[in-house]
């Protein structure tokens, strides 16, 4: 006998709580964006309020919305009015390495905040894309990369472009920007329990320091009442101009890969789901949703990734339903299109935002190594290298480190290549170091690794060094695996 349909509510009182908590996480995120557009950046207020951050609210609707959507049809398939979505919305990990690691290098060195922005949409446009691949390929992918190699590249540029660049500017203003850095370390780390985000608590602290030495001053918050009024998304297709493409490429390295981690990362979300006891969940249709809506919010001027997010157990644990993404929709809405936002910012410094960064640095960086087998670690160590001396290459001058200059172009790769040999060392998987090392030589062939430009550009010029390292280090791997080197006495 069939079982009686159920009506699927469209909020519950449960959700108000889940959508405010969704919310105030996101919206942290988006001002701590804000702060580096207008400080670092110079954009002007009425760009990044008028046309960007619309577009970023278009992008959180196009998720939420979907995302509302989707677990709702699930929720009816299962006649469960019960049913928890899986929360969604703007990852940090690729928001502040895009920045930090991409707008920012190109600002530094053409000093044009706009073409920054502009790459930085366009890298959201690919990463989108990626994710929709990701979507249906990353577990057969992670079947050949090694997690350790992968990871240990996230950790490096967490350490790079979240930790110590946001060190930087939190110790250009010490007091406002320690004093919410110590504070979001003893909410989290001590796991102390509130009812906002700490990520918010944090930033207000930083904002009353700076208010109470005189670090604030009152004209930019009476310059920001001018942005109140409503501004809808509108469409841009600047970032698909050869300037902004040229810009991209020498970075697809960095989008290709960390679009790649966050894929996982959202695969990981609904893992949370499953270890609850929820294993009807599926990942590939949220995470084709979450492409979608970057792909189109970046035609509407948003330059920051969306994804699943992890916290499901939280949810589940208040007996949230789907409606409170249908919330969060409204919550950004109200604040993100009306001008609220610039009136909020003009009251917060850039120096009391980056304590947020720095934690988020924290924890992906502790994350390689929480979910890599101890054996692995010196894999991950070597895979994060790259991107340190990347990193180290760009604040010296030309010619002072010349082994570090090798690593200022697909640093990302590298590390992934590096690691890999490691993994298979380990292992003693000798043929998959071969196999590590010739995928080393096909990434300097296309100009993607120790090349200062991609193949069939004027750029282009491999460094026979490094072919010459790759193809002896391939040769003599390939030995080792036909002379079945030590593999009869694996561990």
């Amino acid at each position: 006998m069939n079982e009686d349909k159920k009506i699927i509510p469209f909020f519950k009182r449960t959700d108000i709580d889940a959508a405010a908590g969704q919310f105030f996480d996101g919206f942290s995120k988006v001002i701590v964006t804000i702060s580096i557009l207008l400080g670092t950046f110079g954009l002007s207020s009425d760009l990044v309020f008028g046309n960007v951050l619309p577009g970023i609210v278009a992008g959180i609707v196009l998720l939420n919305g979907g995302l509302w959507l989707y677990y709702r049809g699930v929720a009816k398939k299962r006649n469960d009015p019960d049913l928890v979505a899986i929360p969604g919305g703007l990852q940090a990990g690729r928001i502040f390495i895009w920045l930090f690691s991409i707008a920012l290098p190109i600002f530094s060195a053409t000093g044009d905040g706009m073409l920054a922005l502009e790459v930085g949409i366009f890298g959201n446009f690919l990463g989108g894309i990626i994710f929709i691949i990701g979507a249906y390929t990353v577990p057969m992918l992670l079947k050949i990369v090694p997690s350790a190699a992968l990871f240990g590249t996230v950790a490096g540029a967490a350490m790079c472009f979240l930790i110590l660049e946001s060190l930087n500017g939190i110790f250009t203003l010490p007091i406002v920007g320690w004093a919410a850095l110590i504070l979001l370390l003893i909410l989290y780390l001590a796991k102390i329990e509130t009812k906002l985000p700490a990520a918010f608590i944090a930033i207000a602290f930083g904002s009353v320091i700076a208010w109470i030495t005189g670090a604030m001053e009152f004209g930019n918050v009476t310059a920001a009442f001018s942005s109140l009024g409503f501004n809808i998304p509108l469409p841009t297709f600047g970032f698909f101009s050869s300037e902004v493409i040229n810009a991209t490429i020498p970075y697809l390295p960095i989008i290709i890969v960390f679009s790649i981690g966050e894929v996982i990362s959202s695969m990981q979300a609904v893992g949370q789901a499953h270890e609850c006891g929820d294993t009807h969940f599926e990942s590939v249709k949220p995470i084709v949703i979450a492409g979608v809506a970057s792909i189109l919010s970046s035609f509407l001027g948003n330059p920051l990734a969306l994804g699943l997010y992890w916290g499901y157990p939280a949810w589940k644990e208040i007996k949230a339903g789907t409606g409170y993404h249908l919330g969060t929709v409204a919550l950004y809405a109200a604040v993100g299109l009306t001008g609220l936002t610039a009136i909020i910012n003009a009251f917060i410094p850039e120096a009391a935002t980056l304590p947020v960064l720095v934690f988020i640095g924290i924890c992906s960086f502790a994350q390689v190594f929480e979910s890599s087998d101890k054996k692995y670690y010196p894999a991950a160590i070597i895979a994060m290298t790259p991107l340190l001396m990347e990193w180290a290459a760009g604040k010296a001058s030309p010619g002072v480190a010349l082994g570090f200059d090798n690593f200022r172009v697909g640093s990302t790769f590298i590390g992934m290549i590096f690691g890999a040999i490691v993994v298979a060392i380990i292992d003693r998987k000798w043929i998959n170091a071969t196999y590590a090392s010739i995928a080393g030589l096909i990434l300097i062939a296309v100009g993607m690794a120790h090349s200062p430009g991609v193949i069939f550009t004027e750029a282009y010029a491999p460094s026979m060094d490094f072919v010459a390292l790759y193809g002896l280090t391939a040769v003599g791997f390939a030995i080792l695996h036909f002379m079945k080197f030590k593999q009869d006495d694996i561990n």
